[in-house]
């Protein structure tokens, strides 16, 4: 297949929303399109395209690499080197995704995973308590502003953990 048939194929789409029959249940009469940043057209229409990739597994024509990964919606970027404050903010990343404060990146939805959000706050305190003395003062003061806020949010979503549960 040529590259002019697949991106002919792209846009007609086996679900019709131009993205090359990604599942996404949208068809070309709705105006919504995926808005990934390829040539699917612009809008929102939920199908987890983002501009990292295309995520429907490629022959879309869209110019986006396929993933190595078997569901192909990861590409494997080189990231920079880890530094207290990159590890702090991924940690906390996790904490708050455990309290429903963003949605799980896999799934979209909100969760409250109170156990795992303890541990992952705790696991900031174990760094500010062990990195004791070794960090520079801004490193310090991540750590202490991060550990702060997420217990500050960590009581806010045991509230609204209770408050869902009786609703």
């Amino acid at each position: 297949m040529s590259e002019e048939d697949i991106r002919t194929n792209a846009k007609q789409g086996a679900d019709g929303c131009g993205c090359g029959g990604c599942g996404c249940g949208h068809n070309q009469d709705e105006e919504e399109h995926c808005g990934c940043g390829c040539d699917h057209g612009d809008g929102d229409c939920g199908c987890e395209h983002n501009d990292d990739g295309c995520g429907c597994g490629g022959g879309c024509g869209c110019g986006q690499e396929e993933s190595e990964d078997t569901d192909g919606r990861y590409d494997d970027q080189p990231l920079g080197k880890p530094t207290l404050i990159t590890i702090a903010s991924t940690i906390a990343q996790q904490a708050m995704v455990s309290m429903g404060v963003l949605p799980n990146p896999v799934t979209g939805k909100t969760v409250f995973l109170m156990n795992q959000a303890t541990y992952l706050i705790e696991s900031i305190e174990v760094l500010l308590e062990k990195t004791k003395g070794n960090c520079t003062e801004e490193e310090t003061r991540v750590l202490e502003n991060v550990a702060h806020e997420l217990r500050m949010l960590f009581v806010a979503a045991t509230r609204e953990k209770t408050r869902r549960e009786q609703g």
